[in-house]
């Protein structure tokens, strides 16, 4: 359980702000509330995206059946029309493991003790030949990034999907900064530290990335790490349609997730995702019961959002 956080609590969301109310102890009892079922799993899949909705904009498939297809790209001659799908930095309250804003991402990311073994003599001229096969495939992007149509060749090549958590693990580990983009430098320090030069060795390793995930500080830092690869650069939260695409990808299989989304698509409660509550709710998914039997919610400090979920979920069940 997080530490508890005294008084009034700020919660942005639908591009405003809102004081926590102070809760009473009158709250109608959780502890037989359930999940609903299936219900609005055809709403799930619609928004299954797993790099949200900016892969979508640029037509980037997401199942291995699409992802043979021809990829469109944008027209346009300069990269400045991709500002608002892409972003430059990780903001100045950026804070990641414990580390202080003042450290910058490539210093703190990915986790440093995730020890990966090397296959062979890792080439610096190998691994930049092979960077120039995915990199320049869109007009609107300079030839040393790789675009989302580079990205979409290089799922097919290693035989993985966007619609699965294989890419963001990969960004993680070449600490990208912005989505859909892999810079050179990202691409040549992250395949360096992996001991990778080819398509090969990466197909080879991407088992053994996706299953570091199994480790719950592993995992920690890199569901944090999303939040700050998915946001615009120029915004402190994610936008609603990209949050419930990355919910659904790194938080598959996990606790809550399937009622949480349904509520953020059924009661539409906010317009975004702040990282407040983007940080909390793997800590309440690891911490409350899905019947919600250990929540208390005369004491808890979590998030209001995460307060209106469990009203949602006690109303259902009534």
């Amino acid at each position: 359980m997080p530490p508890k956080r005294k008084n009034a609590e700020a919660d942005t969301a639908n591009g405003g702000s809102r004081v926590k109310a102070a809760k009473t102890t009158s709250r109608a009892s959780t502890k037989k509330a359930q999940p609903r079922g299936s219900k609005g799993e055809g709403a799930h899949s619609a928004v299954r995206l797993s790099w949200g909705t900016k892969t979508a904009q640029y037509g980037i498939p997401t199942n291995q059946e699409e992802q043979r297809s021809t990829l469109p790209t944008r027209q346009s001659d300069t990269r400045k029309t991709t500002t608002t799908l892409t972003k430059s930095n990780y903001g100045e309250n950026h804070v990641v493991s414990g580390k202080p804003a003042s450290q910058s991402p490539q210093s703190s990311l990915p986790n440093p003790s995730v020890a990966v073994s090397r296959e062979g003599v890792f080439s610096p001229e190998r691994c930049s030949a092979w960077f120039k096969t995915y990199a320049g495939l869109e007009d609107e992007f300079d030839p040393d990034l790789i675009g989302p149509a580079g990205i979409g060749k290089l799922c097919e090549d290693i035989d993985v999907s966007l619609a699965t958590v294989d890419m963001l693990v990969l960004a993680y580990h070449l600490v990208a900064d912005s989505m859909p983009i892999f810079t050179k430098d990202e691409w040549m320090k992250g395949m360096e530290k992996l001991g990778i030069d080819s398509t090969s060795k990466l197909k080879t390793k991407m088992p053994e990335l996706v299953a570091n995930l199994k480790n719950p500080q592993h995992f920690k830092e890199f569901y944090r790490y999303v939040f700050m690869f998915a946001k615009d650069s120029d915004q402190k939260c994610m936008p609603i349609e990209t949050a419930l695409g990355m919910l659904m990808t790194v938080m598959e299989g996990r606790p809550h997730m399937k009622a949480f989304v349904e509520f953020l698509e059924a009661k539409k409660p906010v317009k975004v995702i702040n990282r407040d509550q983007w940080y909390n709710f793997l800590d309440f998914s690891d911490t409350i019961s899905e019947d919600l039997s250990n929540y208390d919610g005369a004491s808890s400090a979590w998030p209001v959002l995460l307060d209106e979920y469990v009203e949602w979920r006690t109303e259902e069940s009534a």
